[in-house]
């Protein structure tokens, strides 16, 4: 079909031409046609009323005037039949008519009068009209009435009747959630998307959801420490609880992993998002039975002890183990064994455990020791025999420390130890600041534990100690 204004071919099912806007009428124009009719049955009366007259001119004599007038009014009445016929006709075709209702709903809907495009567009549907673009017709027209409730239900109805094709079902999504989001409701929105089994409309709107929280670990048994992690799909926030309780936005927010290690665990968690919604709450329960590694195998025996002494511990290559002093528990934190450790005067308790990458403490070995030497050189005295030295030598100014330019050493006991089967005191060298920090200087000193005699301490690449007299 082409358009009768500017000669364009029409799609078939078009009710106005896309170039010049020309209004199609695909109804035919049942106004002018109920017109020819009664104009071509008039005529044929006319004829049949001519051939009549002839015949009975020259067959019959005229009859009186009075059966002439109801001949003529027989012929008028069945006019009035016909006319009415063609009138009910046209009329039933029009109301019938899926294409007519259609045709005026738009010409209604280009004049703005919305309630007439209504009730043509209702009515097409229930004709039977299959297109789906006259469900959008109709919500748009709604939408033009400012008759939300109309327009969205409209909506809903075109989703729920599964026809749409992907394009109109985003549409239909689109003008949904911008409704809702008009009036921030935004709990429709996530109902409405969690109820939707499209992908690819659920990702496109998935900063508007409140989806549950999803954690790092599947729920079951380890034996190892679980570093749990907690996240969401947009923006919000995960509050959890682990003592069985639901938990809400007074709960613990969730900011880190969360580290589980012996036992029983249960994580309860649920997000909320920016806009206030509220997910389903995720319960999940851990068992965590961890392989905890032995105690170290230290070979020097707790006791007392009468010469300097070595702490020696049995281990494996790749064991990483750790002592205190004070009686607590080691952690990766606490000092590292890495050969023997000279052990010191007087009382001392050590506590030794591996600690394995993940932070498992294993096993704790605890040793006690005593360690008196028997001497009468004391550690005092042995520290007034190295300053002695010092001051001999030059290296300080004062008895004190004090080394003018060079600021102030100290010289600090460390532990007894024995060098070539003799015994001795063994001091480190520091310097001291204006602020009084000190470091290290990397000089030791060692006094003879039964004669008093300083020397200097020399330690070689593979960790053997020597003396050497001082000049």
């Amino acid at each position: 079909m082409n358009c009768p204004k500017c000669g364009t071919e029409i799609e078939e099912g078009s009710l106005y031409c896309t170039v010049c806007g020309e209004d199609i009428h695909i109804v035919p124009d049942f106004e002018s046609e109920v017109e020819q009719s009664m104009q071509d049955t008039m005529e044929q009366i006319a004829e049949e009323l001519q051939d009549t007259r002839k015949a009975d001119a020259e067959e019959k004599p005229q009859k009186p005037k009075k059966s002439y007038l109801g001949w003529l009014a027989g012929i008028f009445f069945l006019i009035i039949l016909v006319l009415a016929g063609v009138i009910v006709g046209a009329w039933y075709h029009m109301e019938h008519s899926v294409e007519y209702q259609l045709s005026r709903a738009v010409q209604c809907a280009r004049e703005q009068k919305y309630e007439q495009a209504v009730d043509y567009y209702l009515r097409a549907l229930e004709l039977g009209s299959m297109d789906q673009e006259v469900g959008f017709a109709l919500a748009d027209c709604y939408y033009a009435m400012d008759n939300v409730g109309g327009y969205e239900n409209q909506l809903l109805e075109l989703i729920d009747g599964g026809l749409l094709n992907q394009n109109q079902l985003e549409r239909a999504y689109a003008g949904l959630i911008q409704s809702y989001r008009a009036r921030n409701d935004y709990q429709t929105i996530d109902s409405l998307l969690n109820n939707c089994d499209n992908d690819v409309i659920r990702s496109s709107y998935q900063n508007l959801q409140a989806k549950a929280p999803e954690f790092g670990f599947e729920e079951g048994y380890y034996q190892e420490i679980i570093p749990l992690k907690l996240s969401s799909n947009t923006a919000g926030i995960i509050y959890y609880t682990m003592d069985g309780s639901e938990p809400d936005e007074s709960s613990t927010v969730y900011t880190a992993p969360i580290f589980l290690d012996n036992g029983e665990h249960t994580i309860k968690a649920v997000f909320v998002n920016q806009y206030g919604l509220v997910s389903d709450v995720v319960t999940k329960t851990y068992q965590i039975e961890l392989q905890i590694p032995i105690a170290p195998d230290v070979e020097t025996a707790s006791g007392e002890y009468s010469r300097p002494t070595m702490i020696w511990i049995n281990c494996e290559d790749g064991d990483a183990i750790y002592y205190t002093t004070d009686g607590t528990v080691p952690t990766d934190k606490s000092t590292r064994y890495t050969g023997a450790i000279p052990m010191p005067l007087g009382d001392s308790v050590y506590s030794f455990a591996i600690v394995e990458e993940d932070g498992i403490v294993g096993e704790v070995t605890q040793c006690s020791y005593s360690l008196q030497l028997h001497t009468d050189i004391t550690v005092d005295m042995a520290t007034i025999a190295v300053y002695n030295e010092m001051l001999r030598i030059g290296r300080i100014l004062t008895p004190e420390g004090y080394a003018g330019e060079n600021g102030v050493y100290q010289y600090r006991f460390q532990y007894p130890l024995t060098i070539e089967e003799e015994d001795y005191y063994i001091f480190a060298e520091l310097h001291v600041d204006e602020n009084g920090g000190s470091i290290r200087t990397g000089s030791f000193y060692a006094v003879q534990a039964y004669n008093c005699i300083c020397y200097k301490l020399l330690i070689d690449e593979s960790n053997i100690y020597s003396i050497a007299e001082i000049p």
